[in-house]
């Protein structure tokens, strides 16, 4: 990105695939619909979803002083994609478009979009280059009083004036899109793209069998090795399925401690019911070792009200268990 000569950011609702699902957000054309059959029926719904030729078609909602993004230069742009996750504060980097050109007003109907029954939506930007950021890997926000009040913002690039406020965002973002590109899909289609249908991969980033053996085994040193620095004494007791895997104690405190590990920098866990349960005891803690497999792991340990804080905690699947026998009317 930090090439790139023409750069501006587009801000529109939330979705989990941009794959033609509900849309998200506090925007009038969204609110408009709440109760109605149409609710969720953003035009932003398709934003990373690709015709047959590999172009893909942005909606962003109209800006009261300029109505569509637009440039007398309209070529060779890199077009960040913001969109704010409704259960929390924050805006999150959703994608972007690379050498996208900007229309300067909207264009009906959206070819993706038709081509899925949906005549009349539109578009204002295309491009044939587009990383697409997975919900799960949505988890570093940022607030900014401009990107908060408006709904695009040209950042650099022809006859655009910069500002002290617009080099801040600019390097903000260029920082994200780094750290971003690593774990971005380039071109997402319905090969590559995560599957609106059955979600993300509930492994993907947690390795081989015998890498997740590994992280967990590393993690349960550095969390074994945090406590004895604080005193405490280690009990394993992962064998007996109590829903935790150590105890700690030290004189009459006790910790309840699920140990949990990833060898990424972003804390991601999976917890069974079992360990779940656990929660409701005032003595039960989650161990987060990140980095595990580095030589800088970093562990913290939570409370359950600090869990609560710092998580979002969602069921992945469910087990369907017949319990009635229905008779034939």
């Amino acid at each position: 990105m930090t090439t790139a000569k023409k750069i501006l950011w587009v801000k529109f609702g939330w979705s989990d695939y941009y794959r033609g699902g509900p849309v998200d957000g506090n925007f009038g054309w969204l609110n408009e619909q709440r109760g109605d059959v149409n609710e969720g029926r953003g035009h932003e719904a398709f934003n990373f979803m690709p015709s047959l030729d590999g172009t893909y078609y942005c909606c962003v909602p109209p800006q009261a002083k300029d109505y569509a993004p637009s440039n007398e230069s309209g070529d060779g742009w890199t077009v960040v994609c913001l969109a704010k996750n409704p259960k929390h504060k924050g805006i999150h980097v959703v994608g972007w478009y690379e050498n996208a050109t900007l229309i300067g007003d909207w264009k009906k109907p959206n070819p993706v979009a038709a081509s899925a029954g949906e005549r009349n939506w539109s578009y204002c930007i295309t491009s044939k280059s587009a990383f697409f950021i997975r919900p799960e890997q949505r988890n570093d926000p940022f607030s900014d009083t401009s990107v908060r009040q408006s709904k695009y913002s040209f950042l650099t690039g022809p006859d655009v004036e910069t500002s002290n406020n617009k080099q801040r965002v600019l390097g903000l973002l260029d920082r994200k899109l780094q750290t971003l590109r690593g774990v971005a899909v380039h071109n997402p289609d319905a090969d590559s793209a995560p599957d609106p249908e059955t979600g993300p991969d509930p492994l993907s980033g947690f390795g081989t069998p015998e890498q997740r053996k590994r992280v967990e085994e590393a993690a349960e040193r550095v969390v074994v090795a945090h406590y004895e620095a604080k005193k405490f004494k280690a009990k394993r007791v992962a064998h007996l399925n109590c829903g935790y895997d150590y105890v700690f104690t030290k004189q009459t405190t006790v910790h309840h401690v699920e140990v949990k590990g990833t060898s990424l920098a972003d804390s991601r866990f999976f917890l069974t019911r079992n360990e779940n349960n656990g929660r409701g005891d005032s003595r039960w803690r989650l161990g987060m070792v990140t980095d595990a497999l580095t030589d800088q792991p970093k562990v913290t340990v939570y409370d359950n009200r600090q869990f609560k804080q710092a998580f979002d905690l969602e069921p992945y699947v469910f087990i369907g268990r017949r319990i009635v026998e229905l008779k034939d009317k």
